[in-house]
């Protein structure tokens, strides 16, 4: 078993946060449910995903109710700006918490890009919530391309191949190895170098041991993306940041990994145990 500390963390404000960020969280939610304001349902989310990560930091294994409880609230508001987007009704119904909340469709918009599609997928995966998955798989291309968002190339066949795996549809091997190619840091437009080669790529690398590896190339992908991701995150200026004290997209890979039969050999705590063992979802 291979063991990857996470970087250092101050404990103590991250408690401050946590507590912090849900009072903002239930300030926007009055807004959300008086008219399903997209700037506040935004707000929402990120909000909420922040305090998952933070709660990661009290709770390293996720063995707690509330951090359970704030990664599910995370993906709910991840996928329903992406559910108000692709509905032919005026208004979509969805689950926050304990509100079921009615939003209106807007359509493609600027909350709705391709880079908030692979957080919320991140989510749904690490949730288990198999209706999560399959609203995002359904996201269209023009709903992602309408965004207007500039990224990367690899993310839209990134995207696809995602949908096909989370569906269970076929992945062809040209669509897997354009990814890869795409997401070499040589290709990199807007991200750097850096970030494409620890933060982009080592998720696809995952993805590709999961359908054409072996359990030890799985287990070797695992570690070095994990190893990866605490390269980039444990650098002096994004130490504090909350995107890095949980490994989403490496956790996300993990779990499929885990459900398609190969063996979890790496201990973290940028994965956290009962996320990648089903502890919650299994009660």
């Amino acid at each position: 078993m291979e063991t990857i500390p996470r970087h250092d963390i101050d404990a103590d404000f991250a408690r401050k946060q946590v507590d912090t960020l849900q009072l903002l969280i239930e300030s926007a939610m009055e807004d959300v449910v008086a008219d399903g304001d997209e700037d506040a349902l935004s707000a929402v989310r990120s909000r909420a995903i922040m305090r998952f990560q933070y709660l990661t930091v009290l709770d390293p294994t996720a063995g707690r109710e509330e951090t359970w409880r704030a990664a599910v609230f995370a993906s709910q508001v991840a996928n329903s700006v992406f559910t108000r987007t692709s509905k032919r009704d005026e208004t979509v119904e969805h689950q926050l918490g304990e509100q079921t909340v009615t939003l209106p469709v807007v359509g493609p918009n600027w909350h709705a890009t391709p880079v908030d599609w692979m957080t919320a997928a991140w989510l749904a995966v690490i949730t288990r919530s198999e209706e999560r998955i399959q609203e995002l798989c359904s996201t269209g291309k023009y709903t992602l391309r309408g965004s207007g968002a500039k990224v990367e190339d690899y993310l839209h066949p990134w995207i696809e191949t995602l949908q096909r795996f989370l569906s269970g549809e076929p992945v062809s091997p040209a669509l897997l190895e354009s990814v890869l190619d795409l997401s070499d840091p040589e290709n990199a437009i807007y991200a750097s170098r850096e970030y494409m080669l620890l933060v982009a790529y080592p998720p696809v690398n995952i993805l590709y041991r999961i359908l054409r590896g072996t359990a030890a190339q799985f287990t070797e992908a695992l570690t070095q993306a994990t190893t990866a991701h605490r390269d980039y995150w444990s650098q002096a200026e994004l130490a504090d940041d909350p995107a890095g004290f949980v490994a989403l997209p490496v956790l996300a890979m993990a779990i499929r990994g885990r459900d398609n039969g190969f063996p979890i050999e790496v201990e973290s705590d940028y994965l956290p145990e009962n996320l990648v063992n089903a502890t919650w979802s299994n009660r």
